[in-house]
């Protein structure tokens, strides 16, 4: 399916792939991943790829280093992205938060691909080093992980740090505060 969608969206495509080239992090995460919208676009009436608006690729740049970072220091393993961009209409309908990291900046739903429960290993490094990288984490029910660079701060069910996967680990959190996943 991502190979038919990409070549009826050939141009922004490439465009986007030659950017993330030039950065160095093409490769990272394979594009038709990369490009993923949202799991319920079908239910919503959506395309199940998009490419995100220029603005928003060195943001790409940044999440996509962040993520080569989780996997060459073993904090994640091998994972599968489900969700990366968004637009508004599909974001409203998908569940997201206003204002997600999904539309404004650059933000990827995935889940690890070996079956381990990485979130011990996350929420060590987002308290370490998160806040150099403007981490944005969360977990949701469902098991994937939200990974952006828009903000450090992390986020459960109830949208805030009260209920964040990183609360069960050892180190203190910062002041719960309202996240856009």
């Amino acid at each position: 399916m991502y190979a038919a969608w990409a070549a009826a969206h050939r141009d922004d495509v490439q465009a986007f792939e030659a950017f993330l080239a030039q950065a160095g992090v093409a490769g990272v995460v394979r594009s038709g991943e990369l490009l993923r919208s949202a799991s319920s676009w079908r239910d919503c009436g959506a395309e199940p790829y998009a490419v995100p608006p220029p603005a928003q690729w060195p943001a790409a740049v940044r999440v996509l280093e962040l993520l080569r970072t989780l996997v060459e220091a073993g904090v994640l393993g091998p994972f599968e992205v489900h969700s990366a961009y968004r637009a508004e209409p599909l974001n409203s309908c998908a569940g997201g938060a206003r204002g997600s990291a999904h539309l404004r900046s650059f933000a990827v739903d995935l889940t690890p691909r070996d079956g381990r429960d990485a979130a011990a290993a996350l929420c060590s490094f987002w308290r370490e080093q998160g806040r150099a990288w403007a981490m944005g984490l969360s977990r949701y029910p469902s098991g994937r992980i939200h990974v952006d660079t828009a903000g450090y701060r992390t986020w459960g069910a109830d949208q805030t740090g009260r209920t964040t996967a990183c609360a069960g680990y050892a180190g203190s959190l910062p002041e719960p505060a309202r996240a856009t996943p």
